[in-house]
């Protein structure tokens, strides 16, 4: 019986990630505030490591990444590789070292995604050559770390919802 909460977290989890992907991919559904879009899988997989155990938060953060990967990023393995290693370590963080609440879960999902999207910038349009890159960031990438932020704080409230409702008893 306690197996069946968790696989019904499980699969809601998965069906959230499923449903950001399809949100985050449709062209023209979430507005682009300042010309960025926000990157939802990214403080979605990331609340869930803060929740959960470091195997499932590993799969999840792999799941998301290649999500990410494939709807993104023109890198196929930047997203997936990353958010493998990070949702693995935030899981072991947070379950040893942190309490998980609302501040902390955002300070994390803020620097994470300002780390990830800046390196991502350096890596594939810095050290590529393109031209006006600095005017790219400012223009997209800037605008898309602060909404990819601030969806991130229901994204926290919901999959704490989820946590704490089918959690085995």
């Amino acid at each position: 019986m306690n197996t069946r909460y968790t696989v019904f977290r499980y699969v809601a989890y998965g069906l959230e990630l499923l449903l950001l992907f399809i949100l985050q991919s449709t062209p023209r559904l979430i507005p682009e505030i300042f010309g960025g879009k926000p990157l939802l899988l990214l403080p979605a997989v990331l609340t869930i490591a803060y929740l959960e155990d470091s195997l499932p938060a590993m799969f999840f953060g792999l799941a998301g990444g290649v999500l990410l990967d494939l709807g993104y990023s023109d890198n196929i393995g930047y997203y997936s590789f990353l958010l493998t290693v990070i949702c693995f370590a935030l899981s072991l963080i947070f379950r040893d070292y942190m309490v998980v609440s609302f501040f902390n879960a955002t300070a994390f999902t803020a620097v994470i995604t300002t780390v990830l999207v800046c390196v991502y910038f350096l890596f594939f349009f810095i050290f590529a050559g393109r031209e006006n890159s600095m005017f790219y960031f400012v223009q997209h990438y800037i605008s898309r770390i602060i909404f990819t932020i601030l969806c991130g704080m229901p994204l926290y409230l919901l999959n704490k919802f989820i946590y704490r409702n089918l959690r085995d008893a």
